[in-house]
């Protein structure tokens, strides 16, 4: 029955990996001006793209390693140097706003999901920013999935393939201004879901060295903070009981401006 069950688990995720989408790609200006590089790296940094693929855009995470039991993915080169890719605006399109690759297929864990509504501006400012990096030589190796990985990713709790939560139909706004507001907030909280679920209340640790992953709605911790309190966390590493925030909780690779950590704890304290 195991045997059984594990050949159905395998069909149906190579199946899933290696599913042709057909997607009709937006066209986005993309600009070239120093203030839009600016502004693209600033979304660059707050929407998670530096954190994982690293300062250089070439030097990515280490998500799961040789010795993994889910199998080996790290987060590739996105420069133009050896070993990084050659993309032009359409394949930046099709990677940000569908999780796929040049070949149409998902890309692994590729949090796209997470990108794929940024307004029009937003977007054509990021692609600005990563077009503009410096060519790094670095091959990132290559990446495989193990049972573990497959049965997970078969049941639903490993994300292995975000192009499967995208809306492909969706349609953007121009421009989202910012505002200190609950609106604003829920548009930068969405970084938040890969780790803190889409309500935004946790979940059990992810692995034995990891702590549980908190509740940051209205109904955790931070529901118990004041907006000043919150934005002091980010800025100190330390929650107003006290308490040093753990490695797992990367508030560094975040720079948020006061007014958007205001937002975003705008939004998070109106979740029950």
């Amino acid at each position: 029955m195991l045997l059984v069950f594990y050949g159905i688990v395998y069909v149906q995720t190579e199946a899933s990996i290696n599913k042709v989408y057909q997607v009709q790609l937006q066209h986005l200006t993309i600009p070239d001006d120093s203030a839009s590089y600016i502004a693209g790296r600033h979304i660059a940094e707050i929407r998670g793209c530096v954190g994982c693929h690293g300062a250089d855009l070439a030097t990515g995470e280490v998500f799961a390693d040789e010795s993994s039991p889910i199998g080996y993915i790290q987060a590739s080169n996105i420069t133009s140097g050896k070993g990084g890719i050659q993309y032009t605006d359409e394949d930046w399109i099709r990677a940000l706003r569908h999780g796929l690759g040049k070949d149409n297929k998902p890309l692994w864990f590729m949090p796209s999901h997470e990108i794929y509504g940024l307004s029009n501006q937003d977007m054509a400012a990021l692609i600005c920013y990563v077009k503009q990096q410096p060519p790094v030589d670095k091959a990132t190796p290559p990446k495989s999935i193990r049972p573990l990985g497959r049965i997970l990713t078969y049941l639903g709790e490993f994300p292995l393939l975000p192009a499967e939560e995208i809306d492909h139909n969706a349609t953007y706004v121009d421009d989202v201004k910012l505002a200190i507001n609950a609106d604003y907030g829920k548009y930068l909280a969405v970084t938040c879901t890969g780790c803190h679920s889409a309500s935004f209340k946790g979940g059990p640790s992810r692995s034995p060295e990891q702590p549980p992953i908190p509740d940051i709605s209205s109904t955790g911790h931070p529901g118990k903070w004041t907006q000043q309190e919150f934005v002091q966390v980010f800025r100190t590493g330390k929650t107003p009981e006290g308490r040093i925030l753990s490695k797992y909780m990367p508030i560094k690779s975040f720079p948020y401006s006061d007014d958007e950590l205001k937002s975003i704890y705008l939004f998070l304290h109106d979740l029950k």
